[in-house]
C-alpha cells in the first residue's frame, strides 16, 4: 500500500480541520502513521508523514482552544499524550479541577511538540518545527485574559524550543507580546517588545508595531511608536504599498478602538496628508490613503463627537478625489446637524456618484429625525426603498423610519403636519431618481398632511396588515422595536399627557399579534404612556405590564428592572415620592435592586412636571422631602468592593440602616 500524496492528504486534514472534526483528524493521521511504517520496514528511506500535516492537526486543536469548545478525543488512552511532569493524574478529563476545556487543548497540543512524541506517535518525517510552537503561542494569545495569562504553557514551549535548538523568531515574540496584553500585563508586553526590538536577529514587523502601539503610548513612549512607524514606512514606500496601507489601516484602528483618536490623526497627517508637500508628484511611489483611511478616523470622530474635525477632514477627502462609501456617509450623519446641513451634504455625496447602502440611508433618515425634519426623513425612505430594493425592506429600516417620526412628537412640532413634497430632501433633486414618479408612491398619500403621531400610528397598522406599495412592496411584521417606537411618539419620550387608554390599546395589540417580547425597553415607554396618571399606571401594571414583565426575567432581571422604571417616571410626574419609595420596596422583594437608573427616572418625570407642561404642578407638594430622601438611598447602591473608601457611600449605608 502506498502513502497517498501529501498534498492530498493535507487537503483532507484540512478540510477536517474546517468543520472542527479533531475525532477524525487524529484517525485520519494515526491511519497515516500505520501505512508510513508498514511502507519503511520495506523501504527505510522512505520518508515519514509531512510536518505540514501535523500543523494542520495541531491548529484544529489551538481553533478549539481558542472557540473554548468540549474537550473532546479519539484517542484510547489520553493520559499516555502527557508529560508526567506536567500532570499526575489518571483521567485528563476528570482531573484538572479548575482547568478549562481551552487549557486542556493548549496542554495537550504542549505535550505533542514534547521531544519526539507526534514523530514517533504521527510517523512523522521529522520533529516539530517553529511553525509548530508559534501555534500553540499563537492559540495561548487567543485564551488568554485578565487573571489568567497562561504562563506555565508559555514558559514550558519556550523551554521545550530551547531543549530542541529552536529559535525565537518575531512571530513568537508577537504571539507572547498579544498574550502579555490580553492579560493586562502591559510591563510584560513592553518587556518582550524592548527584547525583539535590541535582539540583533529580528526585526519587528507590522504586527509587532501594531501591539506595541497601546503600551508605549500608555507608557510615555509616543517618540519611539513614531520611530517605528516611519522606519516601516521608509522601508516599504514604493516597493510593498499594499503593504503600508494594510498597516496603517491596522494602526489607526488600533488608535482609534482606544480612544486615542487626536493621536491617530497626528499619524494619519503625518504619513499621508503632510509629508511629503509635493506628495501629488510621488503618486506613483508613495500610496495615497483610501477610503477605508478616511473612514477609520471618521469613525473615531463619531466616537469624540468632534463634528468640526470630521466635516474637515471630509472636505480634505474630496478635495484629493478619495471615493466615497456607504460608512463614510454613515459616520458623518452621527453628529448633530441641521436639516439643511444634511441636505447639502448629501447633494455633495451624490455628486461624487456615491454608491450608498441601506445602513447609509438608515443613517440619513435617523440623522433627519434629530434634527427635527421627520418629512424629510419619510422622503429618504421612499428614495431607500427605490435605490436599495430588497436590501432596505427589513424591519430595521422601517424602525428607523418609526424612530424618526417619534423624534417630531416632542417639543413645538408636535402638532405640525407633514410637508414630505415641500421638505429639504424632497426639493434638492436627484438625477438617479425619477421624482415624480417617487411622488405618486401610496406610501406618500397615506402619512403627508398628518402628524408625526397619527403617521407613526398609520405605518404600524400599514405593516400590522401587511399593506403593499408600489415602491416598498411586502411591509414586514412590526416587532418589539416598532412598538416600542410608536409607545415613545405616544408618550412624547415621557413629556406629554396621559394616553393611557391608546397605551392599553397598543400593548394588547402587541401581544395579540405573536412573536412580539415584552421587553424592558417596550414595557417602559408604554408606563411612560399614562403622564402623571400613576392610579392609571399601576392597574395597568397588575392587570397586564406586570405579568408581561416578569414573564421576561433572566439576563439579571433588565426587562422587569426596565418596566419599573418607567412606573418611577409615571411617580415623578405625579410628584408622588411615597408611591416611588413603595416601588423601590417592591423592585427589592422580586429581585430587582433599585439603582440611581431608577432614581434618574423618577427625577426626570419630576423636571417634566415641575417645568409646568403637564400635570399638576401642586400636586404632592403637602409632601415632606422625606420620601424622596429615603428614595435616593433606596436607590443608591452600595458596593463595598467598589466603594470601600466613599465615606458618602458609607454614610448612605448608615442612613439606610437608621431608616
Amino acid at each position: 500500500t502506498a502513502l497517498p500524496s501529501s498534498i492530498a492528504y493535507i487537503s483532507v486534514l484540512s478540510f477536517l480541520r474546517k468543520i472542527g472534526r479533531i475525532d477524525r483528524l487524529e484517525d485520519t493521521l494515526a491511519e497515516l502513521a500505520s501505512v508510513s511504517r508498514r511502507i519503511q520496514i520495506k523501504n527505510p528511506s522512505q520518508s515519514g508523514v509531512d510536518i505540514v500535516a501535523f500543523n494542520t492537526y495541531l491548529g484544529a486543536i489551538f481553533d478549539a482552544a481558542a472557540a473554548g469548545r468540549p474537550f473532546l478525543s479519539s484517542c484510547d488512552n489520553e493520559s499516555e499524550m502527557l508529560d508526567s511532569n506536567l500532570f499526575n493524574f489518571t483521567n485528563f478529563n476528570n482531573t484538572l479541577d479548575g482547568t478549562t476545556s481551552s487549557e486542556k487543548y493548549l496542554y495537550k497540543g504542549l505535550n505533542l511538540l514534547r521531544g519526539d512524541a507526534a514523530r514517533k506517535k504521527f510517523a512523522l518525517e521529522g520533529d516539530p518545527d517553529i511553525y509548530s510552537f508559534n501555534s500553540l503561542l499563537t492559540a495561548v494569545a487567543k485564551c488568554a485574559k485578565p487573571g489568567r495569562n497562561l504562563l506555565s504553557i508559555t514558559d514550558s514551549c519556550l523551554l521545550t524550543m530551547k531543549k530542541q535548538g529552536i529559535e525565537c523568531d518575531t512571530l513568537t515574540y508577537n504571539a507572547r507580546i498579544q498574550a502579555a496584553i490580553a492579560a493586562n500585563e502591559e510591563d510584560r508586553a513592553i518587556q518582550l517588545i524592548d527584547e525583539l526590538l535590541a535582539s540583533p536577529k529580528l526585526d519587528a514587523d507590522r504586527y509587532t508595531i501594531n501591539l506595541a502601539l497601546v503600551p508605549f503610548v500608555n507608557s510615555g513612549r509616543k517618540g519611539q511608536m513614531l520611530t517605528l512607524m516611519r522606519d516601516f514606512y521608509e522601508m516599504n514606500a514604493g516597493k510593498n504599498n499594499r503593504i503600508i496601507l494594510s498597516a496603517f489601516e491596522a494602526f489607526l484602528n488600533t488608535l482609534v478602538k482606544n480612544d486615542e483618536v487626536e493621536l491617530a490623526r497626528d499619524v494619519f497627517d503625518a504619513f499621508f496628508l503632510s509629508i511629503p508637500k509635493d506628495r501629488m508628484q510621488l503618486t506613483g511611489i508613495r500610496p495615497n490613503p483610501t477610503t477605508k483611511h478616511f473612514n477609520i478616523m471618521l469613525g473615531g470622530y463619531s466616537r469624540t463627537g468632534d463634528a468640526l474635525k470630521a466635516f474637515e477632514l471630509f472636505d480634505t477627502m474630496l478635495d484629493i478625489g478619495v471615493v466615497l462609501d456607504g460608512f463614510t456617509v454613515t459616520s458623518l450623519m452621527t453628529h448633530p446637524i441641521s436639516p439643511e446641513k444634511i441636505t447639502s451634504l448629501l447633494v455633495q455625496v451624490e455628486t461624487e456618484r456615491a454608491m450608498l447602502n441601506p445602513a447609509a440611508y438608515r443613517s440619513i433618515i435617523g440623522a433627519y429625525g434629530d434634527a427635527g425634519d421627520a418629512a424629510s426623513a419619510c422622503w429618504m425612505f421612499l428614495e431607500m426603498g427605490r435605490a436599495c430594493q430588497k436590501r432596505g425592506r427589513g424591519a430595521e429600516s422601517w424602525n428607523v423610519l418609526l424612530g424618526a417620526l417619534a423624534r417630531g412628537c416632542t417639543g413645538d412640532k408636535v402638532s405640525t403636519a407633514l410637508d414630505i413634497y415641500g421638505s429639504f430632501a424632497a426639493k434638492r433633486g436627484n438625477e438617479d431618481l425619477d421624482v415624480e414618479d417617487l411622488a405618486s408612491d401610496e406610501f406618500i398619500s397615506l402619512v403627508d398632511g398628518m402628524t408625526c403621531l397619527d403617521a407613526s400610528f398609520t405605518i404600524l397598522d400599514m405593516m400590522r396588515s401587511g399593506n403593499q406599495t408600489s415602491l416598498l412592496m411586502q411591509s414586514p411584521k412590526p416587532n418589539s422595536q416598532g412598538y416600542c417606537l410608536v409607545a415613545s411618539a405616544l408618550s412624547g419620550f415621557g413629556t406629554s399627557a396621559s394616553q393611557a387608554d391608546r397605551a392599553l390599546t397598543l400593548f394588547r395589540d402587541a401581544m395579540k399579534q405573536g412573536g412580539v417580547n415584552p421587553d424592558g425597553r417596550f414595557l417602559n415607554a408604554i408606563l411612560r404612556c399614562f403622564g402623571d396618571d400613576i392610579e392609571a399606571a399601576l392597574a395597568a401594571w397588575k392587570t397586564d405590564v406586570g405579568p408581561a414583565a416578569a414573564s421576561q426575567q433572566g439576563n439579571g432581571n433588565i426587562n422587569l428592572q426596565q418596566a419599573y422604571n418607567g412606573l418611577m417616571h409615571v411617580c415623578g410626574r405625579a410628584l408622588r415620592p411615597d408611591i416611588a419609595t413603595r416601588i423601590a420596596y417592591a423592585m427589592n422583594k422580586a429581585g430587582v435592586e433599585p439603582t440611581e437608573v431608577s432614581l434618574n427616572c423618577y427625577m426626570s418625570g419630576k423636571r417634566v412636571a415641575m417645568e409646568g407642561k403637564t400635570g399638576n404642578s401642586k400636586k404632592g407638594l403637602g409632601l415632606t422631602n422625606q420620601y424622596e430622601n429615603l428614595l435616593s438611598v433606596e436607590c443608591t447602591k452600595y458596593n463595598t468592593r467598589k466603594w470601600n473608601k466613599s465615606k458618602r457611600r458609607a454614610g448612605d449605608k448608615k442612613i439606610r440602616i437608621i431608616l
